[in-house]
């Protein structure tokens, strides 16, 4: 999946971990929805969620499994509320 094509994210972001506690344990990769602080315009594909009380953008239609080498430092948890609206992003993108 190198190189990224011009339509896909083509920087380092944060990103949420959406894939479920038991397969992040024992697994080498997890899978995230990358955030954007452009929050601009909002579609169903996408969430507005906050991490430090600051509003930001969950992708859920860029959603990708990466290495857990990937992963830099943890920035911060969102609420039980807000991983509500991301699996809801997801279930519309993914016709679940």
């Amino acid at each position: 999946m190198t190189p990224q094509w011009v339509s896909e994210i083509q920087k380092e972001r944060p990103a949420v971990i959406v894939s479920n506690n038991i397969s992040n344990a024992i697994l080498s990769r997890v899978q995230v929805v990358p955030l954007s602080s452009n929050y601009s315009k909002v579609f169903r594909s996408e969430a507005l969620v906050y991490v430090k009380g600051e509003p930001q953008k969950a992708i859920a239609d860029q959603i990708r499994t990466v290495s857990k080498n990937r992963l830099s430092n943890r920035i911060g948890k969102i609420s039980i509320s807000d991983m509500n609206k991301i699996k809801k992003a997801l279930r519309f993108q993914l016709e679940l």
